[in-house]
């Protein structure tokens, strides 16, 4: 398993193809899951334990917009520390 991203293409990439992926950054867990309902693709990132960190995108893309503190995923994907991936 890589423990980085070499672009945020390639995260892109990998959610795209329902992949899901655990990340530290900054000393703190995250996770990028993935759900259907009623139909409807949903992909949850979130800080590991915070419910108050949880937001729902509906595109592989719209998830580089996710904030860690003042920094958006697409401006850090490359400096995340990979943890687990999948597909």
């Amino acid at each position: 398993m890589e423990d980085k991203f070499d672009s945020i293409q390639e995260l892109y990439e990998n959610i795209r193809r329902g992949g899901e992926v655990e990340f530290t950054y900054d000393g703190k867990k995250y996770s990028i899951t993935h759900s259907e309902i009623n139909s409807e693709e949903k992909i949850y990132v979130m800080e590991q334990n915070n419910y108050d960190s949880l937001i729902i995108f509906y595109s592989a893309e719209e998830i580089g917009k996710y904030c860690i503190g003042t920094k958006r995923l697409e401006d850090i994907a490359t400096k995340v520390q990979v943890t687990f991936r999948c597909f």
